[in-house]
């Protein structure tokens, strides 16, 4: 028996590239709590969340440009940078006056500079991150959308084969000559390689989509979807602290079901409308990634200690959730929706 003929179908059947997927959204949301969680010591247990959203990045950026490609590369740099840039300011001038709360890095003029123009360096340790060091995340993504911007200058039609050939290069190149140039070992990582498991996901999906308008897909499929993206996330809690994730091994270990849970949660969302609440968590994602590092370091640091699961550090971990959730709501009203608009239309 067919969904498409015996349930009312949560999304309207119209073109796949016009349709703005609430399911991903949520996943969003999910992901950017997953990475608070693994800023919370005693949880640590959400690192993954960054190799969803690379495989949400890679399907997004296929299905955002079929179209329209105008504008591509200033739209996302203005949608990513200001948010980015403030962040990165405000930990350089935490970094002159409270120098000692950063345990490697220190208010170098030539830090902050590089930090802002997606330059890699070693911050101390021979740790390859910006100031702000959880932006490393970020200096992926740029990188990303630069070689899917050559890509699109290339061919539109074959945007997604180019840009998964462009990221191959580094990683190869980094991998066969060892070079121990900071850009050129960082933007070679291996992790680069989950943004093509998002543009494979995003043919996927578009197969799907078709058997779904066609009436032609199951209704089996909802509870198989559900089940594996859940098996999925057990699966990399479960497995984090006892897996290397070093070098090829993060494609491999956590990219591949990262890439199968966008994959589930978009063919379960054609079929099951997402939570309101996820998609506004998922429509504030960004800002939380961002917003919630300092809040739940200095929580962990000079009030409740997250080192191990106490009632204490229990009410500290939901006090910081709660408080990076508020920062990431005033920062998406301020800054992603008001200054991102005004610069947009500016540019």
């Amino acid at each position: 028996m067919n969904t498409a003929k015996t349930t009312k179908l949560i999304i309207e059947k119209k073109d796949f590239h016009q349709i703005r997927f609430d399911s991903i959204q949520a996943l969003r949301g999910i992901a950017a709590l997953f990475v608070v969680l693994e800023h919370i010591r005693f949880l640590n247990c959400g690192a993954f969340g960054v190799d969803i959203f690379f495989c949400i990045s890679g399907f997004m950026m296929m299905l955002s440009t079929h179209k329209d490609t105008t504008h591509f590369l200033s739209r996302r740099l203005i949608r990513v940078v200001p948010l980015y840039y403030i962040m990165t300011l405000g930990t350089f001038a935490l970094l002159l006056l409270f120098p000692g709360m950063f345990a490697q890095t220190k208010a170098d003029p030539v830090f902050l500079i590089k930090s802002l123009l997606f330059i890699p360096f070693d911050i101390g340790g021979g740790v390859l991150q910006p100031l702000m060091r959880i932006g490393w995340t970020l200096n992926c993504e740029v990188f990303f959308y630069l070689l899917f911007f050559i890509a699109l200058r290339i061919s539109h039609k074959y945007r997604g084969l180019i840009c998964s050939g462009l990221i191959l290069v580094p990683v190869a190149a980094a991998r066969l000559t060892g070079t121990g140039f900071a850009p050129f070992s960082f933007y070679g990582d291996p992790v680069m390689l989950e943004f093509i498991l998002g543009i494979l996901v995003y043919y996927a999906a578009r197969s799907i989509y078709e058997r779904f308008s066609a009436g032609k897909l199951p209704r089996l499929w909802l509870p198989v979807c559900l089940l594996t993206a859940l098996a999925c996330f057990i699966c990399l809690i479960a497995t984090k602290p006892f897996l290397n994730i070093l070098g090829f091994r993060r494609p491999l270990l956590w990219g591949i079901p990262a890439a199968g849970i966008v994959l589930c949660v978009f063919t379960a969302g054609l079929l099951l409308k997402a939570p309101e609440a996820l998609v506004r968590l998922g429509n504030i994602s960004f800002s939380l990634y961002f917003m919630h590092y300092y809040p739940i370091m200095l929580l962990d640091r000079k009030v409740f200690d997250f080192g191990s699961l106490t009632a204490r550090s229990l009410a500290g971990a939901v006090l910081g959730i709660a408080v990076s959730a508020v920062l990431a709501l005033i920062c998406y009203s301020l800054i992603e929706k008001r200054l991102t608009g005004w610069l947009r239309k500016f540019f």
